[in-house]
């Protein structure tokens, strides 16, 4: 219930008037009761006046005419209905200034929902029959329910109700509760009846362990029963018995067969009008003087420890036996106390461990899980004031203990870091030097080496996650690690393992394994600081730390270690290709580069139908040329042809050549493409697409930017005057290969792109054929104001003398 209260407070302080709250919980939890006493927090702490009104409405008692429970809750004016005589104030008015509590909530219908979350907006509400009349009213609104909320209720109606609290049933609740309640109801009936009462120990101690299925109202019924049974045959005596004799048979068989039983009680208990609860139990927490004095005995042996009377050995042992016992009787203090936050600690820290236990491959045994909870969920309750000179022992004490205890310290330092994050929880020097303690008690098993090896590499995990694995499978904490920052320096890194090698004893030796070769520096830096043999190997993976990590468990040398590795971990690789059928290729290539082969392979794309499932592909001649078939696109793809306006001479795979689809010269060209089509009349269709797409005008207008009609123009013209200089026939090959070459060269000129490089040997007869062309030009540079040089020159000239 602590943090039930907790809670509630909290939304009785929030200004200016509070939040709305929402009890549910089944018949009988105390929602009522609860209430009342939030009612009576907010008068004690000033938040209401000390006459501030208590308003109660049951909504159950008007579920059958929701009418009425609207007219009640909001008032109504005379006139409004039948037998609306006067005006009459509701209960929301009726509560100005204090505590209007809503019982069975559940009741209210829609309408009345939508009206009192208006209210809850604005402070405003109107009377029934009063719609001109806005009325406002101060008050703090205390909803309880037995049902689901989600079921009965609109959702904009529970938005506006923030706080929402279950009541635990009583037999989920704790034994001390379950206590207190017990002893509270007998003194109450002893002042209602104005009786000495002397109850039974073994009435007392079977009222403890019954079942109350309706809770706490039934709990109190049973009380009241007993004592009404016991004075109704001794009404004269003002001190009365109560046991077996006069409690009724219903009630005593009820009582004893209850089995299992756990005592509270030995004696008789008398109970008297003016007992008060703490006379019969201690409703203070222990924790706190407990803790304080356990405080002051580490701070008194810490001074011994410095005065030389005590050894660190015999300080570790005095912290980790008080520790031990501490933390037991929190485990043991209320074994049955186990409430929702509790039980919710104990799943959280249960994960925790076996975290803790499988990445630093210790075993955590015993009731570790449980006291670490209670020891977090009690905690709250301790509120310790140490002096400066109390905090610097303990301060002293918890670094000796880390010096001490390094295993411990390490996994209450993980376990630190993992409740930081899952739950936002922080310990202060205190919390962590009772918990190490206790851990230290514990004995832990702990599977580690003797050698020290660590793993570092760039990346968020990198070196972590290599390092997991190793351990995993060598079921041992070989390797440590540190994920190093991408932009991490050479200085960075040295530090960082000169800081290790500090808090490390490597003087067996030390194993770095890097993933970069310019980390191969390190040992230079660090020879002056080592005691020990130091191996660092780069090229670091999951394959390397398994065989370093068998390496250390076996015991070898570290000399022998980086032998075996240069003759044991050569890399290995395997190429493969996919086994399912092929799909087929076309390839495109161009005499003049990349970029018109990829024109090429639009316009084929747009000419190919897509239900033959044919890839296109542009492919650069002179790669093509260099590799031949060795090109991977040969083992992915059944290569049916090479089209181009040169042939790569590629033996297995059939050159078809780009004027040849231009000029369509029948079907036996498509049949070449297409081979594995027999149908004439599609091989007919696709070889008209292809001429339709592959003519000059259409491709030039693929592959440049200027107007193809001019361009072709021009080019021709150029042709007819360079075969009438040279007395040479152009074939169609050579005349689409200018048309597409000298109108790519045209645009790139115009651009002011980098010239064209192209290395030719010398000769007089190439000097004359480029002098021939040149003339041929003059036309061209004239019309697009371009000048060609010569190593267009000689390019134009492989083209017409040598294609």
């Amino acid at each position: 219930m602590k943090e039930i209260i907790e809670r509630l407070i909290t939304a009785e302080n929030y200004p200016p008037n509070g939040l709305p709250v929402m009890l549910s919980g089944n018949t009988g939890v105390g929602k009522s009761y609860l209430a009342k006493l939030t009612y009576q927090y907010c008068v004690q702490e000033g938040l209401l006046k000390k006459d501030a009104p208590f308003v109660v409405l049951n909504c159950a008692q008007y579920y059958h005419n929701p009418e009425l429970l609207s007219s009640n809750l909001f008032g109504y004016a005379k006139g409004s209905f039948t037998g609306a005589t006067t005006d009459f104030k509701g209960m929301l008015e009726s509560a100005n200034g204090g505590v209007l509590f809503l019982d069975e909530c559940h009741r209210l219908n829609p309408e009345s929902q939508e009206k009192l979350f208006s209210f809850m907006d604005t402070g405003n509400f109107e009377r029934m029959g009063e719609n001109a009349v806005s009325r406002s009213s101060k008050v703090r609104l205390i909803f309880a329910t037995t049902e689901n909320l989600q079921e009965n209720f609109l959702q904009t109606f529970l938005r506006r109700v923030p706080v929402a609290v279950t009541l635990p049933d009583l037999n989920n609740r704790s034994k001390a509760e379950l206590k207190m309640l017990i002893f509270q109801t007998f003194i109450e009936e002893s002042r209602r009846l104005q009786r000495y009462f002397r109850v039974a120990p073994w009435i007392i101690n079977h009222l403890f362990n019954l079942k109350y299925k309706n809770n706490i109202g039934e709990l109190k019924t049973t009380i009241k029963l007993i004592c009404a049974h016991a004075y109704s045959q001794d009404q004269m005596n003002s001190d009365i018995e109560i046991s077996s004799d006069n409690i009724g048979n219903s009630l005593l068989q009820r009582l004893t067969a209850v089995n299992n039983q756990e005592e509270i009680c030995s004696e008789v208990v008398n109970f008297t009008p003016e007992s008060r609860l703490t006379d019969f139990v201690d409703t203070t927490i222990s924790e706190n003087s407990r803790v304080n004095d356990l405080m002051t005995h580490l701070c008194d042996v810490e001074g011994e420890f410095q005065n030389d009377k005590l050894t660190a050995a015999m300080v570790i042992e005095i912290i980790s036996r008080e520790s031990r016992a501490l933390m037991d009787e929190m485990v043991h203090r209320d074994k049955r106390d186990h409430n929702e936050s509790l039980k919710y600690l104990i799943n959280i820290i249960q994960q925790l461990f076996d975290y803790l236990g499988s990445s630093l491959f210790v075993k955590i045994k015993g009731n570790a899980v449980i006291a670490f909870a209670s020891f977090i969920y009690l905690k709250q309750e301790v509120d310790l004031a140490l002096t400066v000179k109390a905090e610097k022992s303990v301060h002293n004490l918890l670094e000796l203990a880390k010096q001490n205890a390094t295993v411990e310290y390490q996994v209450l330092k993980s376990f630190l870091e993992l409740i930081k994050t899952k739950l936002d929880f922080r310990m202060g020097e205190v919390d962590k030097l009772l918990l190490l303690g206790y851990l230290i008690s514990l004995n832990l098993n702990y599977k580690t080496s003797n050698k020290h090896a660590i793993i570092l590499a760039h990346g968020y995990s990198t070196a972590s996650s290599i390092a997991d694995v190793a351990n995993q499978f060598l079921n041992k904490k070989i390797f440590d690690s540190y994920d190093m920052p991408l932009n991490v320096s050479i200085q960075q890194v040295n530090d960082y393992i000169q800081q290790y090698i500090h808090k490390n004893d490597c003087h067996k030796g030390l194993i770095i394994l890097v993933d970069m070769g310019s980390l191969m520096v390190l040992p230079d830096s660090l020879k002056a600081n080592i005691n020990g043999p130091l191996l660092v190997i780069n090229n670091v993976s999951t394959q390397l730390a398994l065989f370093v990590g068998e390496s250390i468990e076996k015991n070898i040398a570290f000399n022998e270690i980086g032998k075996l590795m240069t003759d044991k971990l050569t890399p290995e690789y395997s190429l493969i290709y996919p086994v399912i059928k092929k799909s087929p290729m076309i390839i495109t290539t161009c005499h003049t580069g990349i970029g018109s082969a990829k024109q090429i392979q639009s316009l084929l794309e747009h000419s190919i139908p897509t239900s033959l499932h044919y890839k296109i592909e542009a492919v650069d001649l002179e790669y093509l040329k260099k590799y031949g078939d060795s090109n991977s696109v040969f083992e992915q793809y059944d290569v049916k042809a090479i089209v181009g306006t040169s042939d790569p001479h590629i033996k297995r795979v059939p050159y078809i050549a780009l004027e040849n689809l231009i000029a369509g010269d029948g079907t036996s060209v498509v049949k070449t493409l297409f081979p594995d089509v027999k149908d004439m009349a599609l091989l007919k269709r696709i070889n008209n697409y292809l001429v339709e797409n592959l003519s000059v005008e259409r491709l030039l207008s693929a592959v440049t930017i200027l107007d193809a009609t001019k361009v072709i123009s021009s080019v021709s013209d150029m042709m007819t005057e360079l075969e009438e200089n040279t007395g040479i026939r152009l074939t169609n090959n050579q005349r689409v290969t200018l048309y597409v070459h000298v109108s790519a060269m045209i645009e790139r000129l115009i651009r002011n792109e980098p010239p064209l490089v192209y290395k030719v040997v010398s000769s007089e007869e190439r000097k004359q054929g480029c002098t021939k062309i040149k003339r041929a030009l003059r036309n061209i540079e004239s019309s697009y104001g371009i000048k060609v040089d010569q190593n267009e020159l000689n390019y134009l000239y492989d083209i017409v003398f040598q294609l």
